[in-house]
């Protein structure tokens, strides 16, 4: 899932209150993401599972860290 401004149409990874352009109106939208690169952690800090994957996606030309599950 993408943040895109209401205002100029700027896609975002991560919530935030401002866009570049001064905006602070905000929609979520949902895409299909392609995978670009995936990290396997083996060796987690405490109270994480085992084994955690991390992707570098892109999600309608927006580049994303996801969670692999």
């Amino acid at each position: 899932m993408i943040y895109v401004c209401n205002s100029c149409g700027k896609g975002y990874f991560e919530p935030r209150g401002l866009c570049s352009c001064g905006s602070d109106g905000f929609r979520e939208e949902k895409g299909d993401s392609v995978k670009v690169y995936c990290v396997k952690l083996y060796v987690t800090p405490s109270g994480f599972p085992d084994q955690l994957e991390f992707c570098l996606s892109v999600v309608n030309g927006v580049k994303v860290l996801e969670q692999r599950k």
